[in-house]
């Protein structure tokens, strides 16, 4: 049980790097691109971006979700099989609300964002109107907002809280206060808060590293996971069970 959790919350690390680079074909620059924004999502950096780009993300997002959800649903079996008390289902069942959602909408919002993207780049290329082409883009955009902010509350924010409850109230086993500090950053909303600011203030390539952070801290609570499994191993709580995971 031990060797197969490990595998699977590995896959599940594996496809949370898938997203990382999905986010940075999506997003990342080069040193002397533009940045200007049009409207709330499209960028003048898409016209020069490669078709390919926003291709290979939309798959790194597909393909990313399938290992995505095989890692988070191995933790939540370890999760319900490491807290049995009446207390911790309620935190149990919103860690599994949260990594269904991620799961749903993680391959939707990577493929919306590049569709966005690719209708801004390709009504600019048919008609050379900028401006045309990002109101035709962002329109688009708003009338999927509804979902992508739904599914962004569900599966980043509410996470992050379930996950930082976790560790604070003890339910993830780690030694002392300083582990616990380093695991408030393992989530998709304080890696990209603190981490991912701290690299906007840094030149060129570096800066670019901040696009990846938000994926990054779904990866880091599966990393979670294996600490939560290798206490569990220690303690003998995989042995003393036939729960199937």
């Amino acid at each position: 049980m031990k060797e197969r959790s490990k595998r699977l919350l590995i896959l599940g690390i594996v496809g949370c790097l898938l997203y990382v680079i999905g986010d940075f074909l999506f997003a990342a620059t080069g040193k002397e691109q533009s940045t200007e924004s049009i409207g709330l999502l499209v960028r003048v950096a898409y016209l020069e971006m490669g078709t390919w780009r926003m291709v290979a993300s939309i798959l790194c997002g597909f393909f990313g979700s399938l290992l995505y959800y095989m890692g988070f649903h191995r933790m939540y079996g370890l999760l319900k099989l490491h807290l049995k008390a009446p207390k911790d289902r309620k935190w149990i069942r919103l860690f599994r609300v949260a990594y269904m959602t991620g799961t749903v909408a993680w391959t939707y919002v990577h493929a919306m964002f590049m569709t966005v993207a690719l209708i801004f780049k390709f009504v600019y290329q048919s008609y050379g109107d900028m401006q045309t082409a990002a109101d035709i883009a962002n329109r688009v955009f708003y009338a999927n907002a509804a979902p992508m902010l739904i599914g962004y509350i569900l599966c980043d924010a509410l996470l992050t809280v379930v996950m930082i409850v976790l560790v604070w109230t003890k339910r993830i086993p780690l030694k002392n206060t300083a582990q616990r500090i380093l695991a408030t950053l393992c989530n998709p909303l304080m890696m990209p808060g603190i981490v991912g600011n701290l690299f906007t203030l840094l030149p060129w390539p570096i800066d670019q590293l901040d696009h990846g952070t938000e994926s990054f801290g779904h990866a880091l609570v599966l990393l979670l996971g294996l600490v939560l499994l290798n206490a569990m191993d220690r303690a003998g709580e995989l042995k003393e069970t036939e729960y199937d995971l």
